[in-house]
This record gives C-alpha cells, structure tokens and sequence, in this order.
C-alpha cells in the first residue's frame, strides 16, 4: 500500500496593529517623563511609574513584528505565530474534522454565518496584501464555534479540495 503524505509551509508577515504601536510609544514616552520627574522631583512615585511603564513598553516591543506560518499536515493544520523572527508559538491547530465549512473571504455564506452566530470568534491570520486568496475556515473547536481567515496556496487549496470537497463553499 503506497501512502501519500501532503506537506506544505507558508510564511506571511501579519498586518501591522496600528493601535498596538501607538500604545507601544505613549508607554515609552510617559517612562521617559516619569523618569525625568523622578530625577527633577528626587520621589519614589515616579520611579515606579517608570519601571512599570517601561516593563509594558518592553514587552509590547518584543510582539511588535509579528509573521505567520501555515503549515498542512495531510489532515493536520497548524498556524504558528513567529514574533520578533525570534519567539515562536502555536496560534492554532486543529484537524479537518473540526471544519464545518470553507468559503472565500467576502462570501455570502460566511456573512450569513456571522449574521446567524454574532458572538463568533473571528481571528486573522493574513497578511496586509495578501498573495493568494483569502478563506475563511469555520471551526468548532472543543464546542466554540470559530472563523479563522487564512490564505492558503493554490495547492494547499487541491490538498483540501481532495480530502474533504464537501466542506468547501464555490462561490
């Protein structure tokens, strides 16, 4: 019996979270003031002030740059988040028998499913100018129900087209 095993990677930068990074400097700038009060004034309080606030601008920074990576696994789908090119953790893996549906991104379906369930977790994992198209795969993971909007290759498509055609939306 020969098998056939399907494996395939893409990396994607993520979109960049403008509110994120404005937060990111307001912190370093009210360190950078709380520290100079803390030498002008000669008080503990700002010092404080300081280290907490420059404690939440580090860890901000060390998630500034964020890139994403898919990999199909014959049944098996993994998105890992890459921060800083230096830290990696698992965002998301779950199997094709956790897909309820696959649809393209703007489908009337998935809308129609947004309208039906209005407390869905809805998560991106694209990038900014996406090279391929962007799918939407709706999950039940451990009962929640899920949209993950991923852009999968062209290949990785056919790969889920073979093993489960019937959960995915032709629109």
């Amino acid at each position: 019996m020969v098998t056939k095993d399907f494996y395939e990677e893409k990396g994607v930068v993520a979109k960049p979270n403008k509110k994120g990074a404005v937060a990111m400097w307001i912190m370093l700038a009210v360190a950078i003031i709380a520290f100079l009060a803390a030498i002008l004034l000669q008080n503990f309080i700002p010092l404080v002030i300081t280290l907490a606030t420059g404690s939440v601008f580090i860890s901000m920074f060390r998630e500034h740059y964020v890139e994403y990576d898919y990999c199909f696994f014959n049944e098996e789908i993994d998105v890992t988040k890459i921060m800083n090119r230096r830290r990696r953790k698992t965002a998301i893996s779950f199997n094709v028998t956790n897909i309820r549906f696959i649809a393209p991104q703007g489908s009337i379906r998935l809308s129609n499913h947004l309208e039906q369930f209005p407390g869905i977790r809805v998560t991106d994992y694209t990038s900014l100018e996406p090279t391929d198209p962007v799918y939407g795969f709706v999950l039940d993971l451990r009962g929640i129900n899920t949209i993950i909007y991923l852009e999968p290759t062209e290949n990785m498509m056919n790969h889920m087209r073979n093993i489960v055609p019937d959960k995915i939306v032709k629109e």
